[in-house]
């Protein structure tokens, strides 16, 4: 699950993701530093909990928050402030929790872990597809693929990552290394064609759908190029 956190404090943003990061391997976090780049980024990728700081330089929290009602994004409210008025319009305009500055880690991330037992909801149809890997193949559905090693590892990565993109440096460094970045640009290129061929060839209802400056991303079938 994606996690937006719209803050423009460098080192409130690093203790928040101090504490996502306590709550475990399922969850990615998104950073927007104001009103206009958190919206860009839920049309961009799926989110399932937002954490909204009210002071930001282009506008406040509250405006986002009408956005994330819009995109039925629960969010979290955080501030500096004290006045208690920002808590009760916080909770009343739909908030799930409202959080002080400074933050205990420790108790944001539980604060954060009850929000999400609460809100926490089911994933896209095509997500909840069964997905089983074996050596050397993977199962979808009905549906079974042979892969190369490095194809499968890719494959297993565009899956956890499903619906959201993965910059190809992101795939190239987890295949081949830090070291990998300069010369293996035209092989994930070519990877990337070979699971999609076979794919495509297994008529799956998955595909790999790629978009220029953003990466590759694991959805439903739709025409692309590498």
């Amino acid at each position: 699950m994606n996690i937006l956190v719209i803050e423009d404090e460098r080192t409130d943003f690093i203790l928040i993701k101090h504490a996502i990061e306590q709550l475990g391997d399922s969850y990615r976090v998104i950073h927007a530093q104001g009103c206009q780049e958190a919206v860009h980024v839920m049309e961009e990728s799926p989110v399932g909990l937002a954490l909204v700081d009210i002071m930001l330089p282009d506008g406040d929290g509250f405006k986002v928050s009408e956005q994330l009602k819009a995109h039925h994004v629960p969010y979290v409210m955080i501030s500096s402030k004290s006045l208690p008025e920002n808590a009760v319009r916080s909770l009343r305009s739909g908030a799930e929790d409202y959080i002080r500055k400074p933050f205990d880690i420790e108790e944001l991330a539980a604060r954060l872990e009850r929000v999400l037992l609460r809100t926490r909801r089911d994933v896209p149809p095509s997500a909840s597809i069964p997905f089983e890997e074996d050596e050397g193949a993977i199962q979808v559905g009905d549906v079974r693929i042979a892969l190369t090693p490095i194809e499968q590892q890719m494959l297993h990565l565009l899956h956890q990552r499903y619906d959201t993109y993965v910059s190809s440096d992101e795939l190239i460094e987890t295949i081949w290394g830090p070291t990998g970045l300069e010369t293996s640009k035209g092989a994930l290129r070519t990877y990337i064609s070979h699971i999609r061929k076979k794919l495509s060839h297994a008529q799956s209802v998955l595909a790999i759908e790629s978009k220029w400056g953003r990466g590759y991303k694991l959805t439903e079938p739709l025409e692309s190029e590498a």
